[in-house]
C-alpha cells in the first residue's frame, strides 16, 4: 500500500451518520490523521449552507468540494473553481423536464443560492435533505428559473432520469442518488474526480498516495481515481465491486475504522 498523503471524505452516507451527525470516533480519527500530516478534502453533493456546518468540526480542512464538483473553494487562497450549468442547456432540460416529466419537482442551485417554481411540500423535504428547521428553496417564476446558469439542478420525482442522460449527456452529467430517488444534473466537466484531481495538482500529492471514502454512485469517479478507495458497509454495489477495502457502514464509526486499520 501506498504511503497515504490525502484523505477525500464525501459526507452523507459516508462521514456522516443516519442521524446526520458526525461520531465522536469519526472526528478524532480525520483529526489524528491531520495531525500526522495528512490533508483531509471533503467532497459532498451537498452546497455549501449545508455542508460547512459539519465542517466547522474539522476547521484545519483547506478545500471544500460541494455540488459534486462544481464548484471547490480553497480557504487559505480564497479561490474557487466553478462550473455553472450554460443558461441555454438550462433552457432545454427545464422544456424537455415540463413536457415529459411534468410531475416532477426540480430545485436549481445557483452558487449557494435556491431556487424552485414550485414550493417544496413538507413530504418532499427528507428527499431533498431539508431538515426541520432548514430553509426551503426561494419560489420563483418560470422566466426568473430561464435565466439561470445554475450550478445544479435537483429533480425529485423523475423516473426516466436515463432519458435525461440520452437527451443532454454530451452537456452534463446526469446522476441518480438516494436509491434513484433524486436526479443530480451538473455540467459536463463538473464531477468528484475532477475536481479531486485539480485539488491534487494544487496540492502536489499523487492520486496513488490518496484514500477515499464513499457511498454512492456520485463516487464511483474516484474510486477510479484513488490509489485506496474505501466503500462504507452501506455502500452501493458498484463501489464496493471496486473498493480495495469495504469498512463498516456510516452508522458504525467505517471511517474511523477503516483509518484505524490501515492509516494510523
Amino acid at each position: 500500500m501506498s504511503t497515504i498523503k490525502a484523505i477525500v471524505l464525501d459526507l452523507d452516507g459516508t462521514l456522516l451518520g443516519s442521524d446526520k451527525s458526525i461520531s465522536p470516533r469519526n472526528v478524532q480519527a480525520v483529526k489524528r490523521c491531520f495531525d500526522s500530516g495528512i490533508q483531509i478534502i471533503i467532497a459532498t453533493a451537498r452546497p455549501p449552507r449545508a455542508a460547512d456546518q459539519f465542517v466547522k468540526q474539522f476547521p484545519f480542512v483547506d478545500y471544500m468540494i460541494y455540488y459534486n464538483g462544481a464548484l471547490v473553494i480553497c480557504k487559505s487562497k480564497q479561490n474557487e473553481r466553478h462550473i455553472p450549468i450554460p443558461l441555454e442547456i438550462n433552457q432545454q432540460i427545464n422544456t424537455f423536464i415540463e413536457l415529459n416529466i411534468p410531475q416532477s419537482v426540480i430545485s436549481y442551485e445557483v452558487n449557494d443560492s435556491w431556487y424552485t417554481s414550485k414550493p417544496i411540500l413538507d413530504s418532499q423535504c427528507t428527499q431533498f435533505g431539508i431538515r426541520p428547521n432548514d430553509l426551503k428553496p426561494q419560489v420563483v417564476d418560470q422566466h426568473y428559473i430561464d435565466s439561470l446558469s445554475p450550478t445544479k439542478i435537483l429533480v425529485l420525482g423523475c423516473n426516466t432520469w436515463k432519458d435525461l442522460s440520452e437527451q443532454f449527456g454530451d452537456h452534463v452529467n446526469v446522476i441518480a442518488t438516494d436509491r434513484g430517488a433524486l436526479i443530480q444534473i451538473m455540467h459536463k466537466s463538473a464531477s468528484k474526480e475532477k475536481a479531486v484531481e485539480w485539488v491534487l495538482s494544487e496540492i502536489g500529492v499523487n492520486s496513488e498516495n490518496v484514500m477515499v471514502f464513499g457511498d454512492d454512485f456520485n463516487d464511483l469517479g474516484l474510486f477510479h481515481l484513488s490509489g485506496f478507495p474505501v466503500a462504507m458497509g452501506n455502500a452501493i454495489i458498484e463501489l464496493k465491486k471496486c473498493a480495495v477495502y469495504i469498512t463498516d457502514s456510516n452508522d458504525n464509526d467505517g471511517v474511523a475504522n477503516a483509518i484505524g486499520k490501515f492509516v494510523i
